[in-house]
């Protein structure tokens, strides 16, 4: 047989082991938990790189035991670092609890810094080892039950955004949640239960996003407040107002059904919202749902 010139590599030459670091770290991050978790029999190559693939760390092996496995890999790399962490739709039976909880605590001492937490039935609740995540920056909790934030031992002084989607959450536990967030910056909360009035002293908040089902919405004591808007809130007509909110520049709905809009010392009714009373009732709601109500606020009717 011709000699090609002897560049090409041996038939049985492990071309995958042979590229970069990061991109093998890149591959590995796009398994499933499990099999990624197995990578290091494959080759003496692949033994150290598992554990950087736990800096971004997705607990999610659909089929599998994800509480053993998430079990399993902490315990296996009680040093590597863990930036973030992200569950998908998250099932466990009551008796996992303990688990779940250590989870938390675990990743409270490696310096987490995001967690993105969705679970598959609303009834599931947080740890309240939540509150040890000292360094968190940004929380995303999705299909949950929070735990009482009015319990908290320490406040969470590191984060600054946080958004919560069909969360059940009482309101005397945003109200604590708020208060010990004492830099977030950013809230959003859409499909939310257990929770009719909203609310908000926040020395710190700057955007303020709400969607669903709600009573009342009061902007008692906001300062730093810029802007507060949602897609709808129509479901209930609700009471919208803003006591203290200096800085407030823009408020926006689409699928507006507010009977009152107070503004300080102002107060607005829906027939000065931009509905016309030359229209038919049921033009006036098709124009309430269908039209986006955006309201730039003057300084001088903010306090």
């Amino acid at each position: 047989m011709a000699d090609d010139g002897g560049d090409a590599p041996p038939c049985d030459s492990d071309y995958i082991s042979n590229l970069p670091e990061n991109v093998l770290v890149t591959i590995l991050s796009l398994l499933r938990l499990d099999e990624a978790a197995r990578s290091p029999v494959l080759s003496t190559r692949w033994r150290h790189l598992f554990p950087y693939t736990l800096l971004d760390f997705r607990a999610y092996a659909p089929g599998r035991d994800v509480v053993a496995a998430v079990n399993t890999i902490l315990a296996a790399h009680p040093a590597a670092r863990v930036r973030s962490f992200r569950t998908g739709l998250l099932y466990f039976p009551p008796e996992d609890d303990p688990s779940v909880e250590a989870w938390l605590r675990d990743l409270a001492g490696r310096g987490v810094k995001e967690l993105s937490l969705s679970f598959r039935e609303r009834w599931q609740k947080i740890p309240a080892s939540l509150f040890a995540c000292t360094s968190l920056k940004r929380l995303h909790a999705s299909s949950c039950t929070f735990p009482d934030a009015t319990q908290a031992p320490v406040p969470l002084a590191a984060l600054t955004e946080i958004d919560l989607f069909g969360v059940n959450i009482s309101e005397e536990s945003l109200g604590a949640l708020l208060a010990r967030c004492t830099a977030l910056e950013h809230l959003r909360m859409r499909s939310m239960g257990w929770c009719h009035r909203i609310h908000v002293r926040s020395e710190s908040l700057k955007t303020l996003c709400g969607c669903g089902d709600f009573d009342e919405l009061l902007i008692e004591h906001a300062p730093n407040l810029e802007q507060v808007y949602g897609n709808y809130m129509y479901m209930r007509s609700t009471h919208l107002k803003v006591a203290h909110a200096p800085k407030l520049e823009f408020l926006g709905y689409l699928g507006m059904s507010f009977d009152t809009i107070e503004i300080g010392q102002s107060v607005f009714t829906v027939s000065v919202l931009h509905v016309s009373n030359s229209l038919s009732p049921m033009d006036q709601q098709e124009f309430r749902n269908q039209t986006m109500a955006m309201v730039y606020l003057a300084p001088e009717i903010l306090i």
